[in-house]
């Protein structure tokens, strides 16, 4: 069982500064206080903005080249005790997070309690001992909507209650599971990566500020744990 919750700097930080300039150039920004102004004016007015612009940004060249950035691999490898070339890279993902006044938003995209797993098992790819690299476009502190993250080693999946968001439309799907006993709030700045296990309950942290929230998530996987977990299913 792999069990980690740890916070480390990426010993390379240029493709993630030139993909921080991508974003904020979409709007004709160059600071994240100044994207995000930009984008809670836009969303007042177009709720469909903020979504719209996350397709845009992770249909772009721009974030494919990042998903393959080779320092996220090799960070992936040396926090699982792996060579780099058993490490595959899956499920890549952007989030850009409204702050909290925009509450009907918010609560769309806030994610409750849950392990990794359950969102991504049933998806292969990937095995419970799978773990998560999430990184923000700037420094995050509780205020701006740092993650919540389990403390203690979770041996087990959980059972998690699944639910959309909107039922009507089938979409904001969720899996929730308990609180757990003890969680830290993971604050960390630009460069630095917050990489948890798939088995480690965390939620997203409550935006207060005035800014948007902006995460580049992976998902790290060992090539050879991946085939002995497909074999023994």
């Amino acid at each position: 069982m792999r069990s980690m919750n740890t916070k480390v700097r990426l010993d390379n930080v240029e493709s993630l500064t030139k993909f921080q300039k991508f974003c904020f150039g979409l709007l004709d920004t160059k600071s994240h206080d100044d994207f995000s102004l930009k984008v809670t004016s836009e969303q007042q007015s177009d709720i469909q903005f903020v979504a719209e612009l996350q397709d845009t940004i992770m249909n772009s060249v721009e974030f494919s080249e990042l998903t393959r950035d080779e320092s996220f691999k090799t960070l992936a490898a040396r926090l699982m005790n792996v060579s780099t070339e058993d490490i595959k890279i899956v499920f890549p993902h952007f989030r850009i997070d409204l702050p909290q006044s925009f509450s009907d938003d918010e609560s769309k995209m806030s994610l409750p309690w849950h392990q990794e797993a359950g969102y991504y098992l049933a998806k292969g790819d990937c095995t419970p001992d799978s773990i998560v690299l999430s990184t923000y476009l700037h420094d995050c502190k509780k205020d701006n909507g740092a993650i919540f993250v389990g403390s203690e080693v979770e041996p087990n999946l959980a059972e998690h209650i699944t639910r959309y968001m909107s039922p009507d439309q089938k979409r904001f799907y969720r899996v929730e599971c308990p609180e757990p006993k003890m969680f830290e709030v993971i604050e960390s700045e630009f460069g630095e990566v917050v990489a948890f296990d798939f088995k480690r309950p965390h939620r997203s942290g409550i935006n207060t500020s005035s800014l948007v929230r902006l995460t580049f998530l992976l998902r790290a996987t060992s090539k050879s744990e991946l085939k002995t977990f497909k074999e023994s299913a």
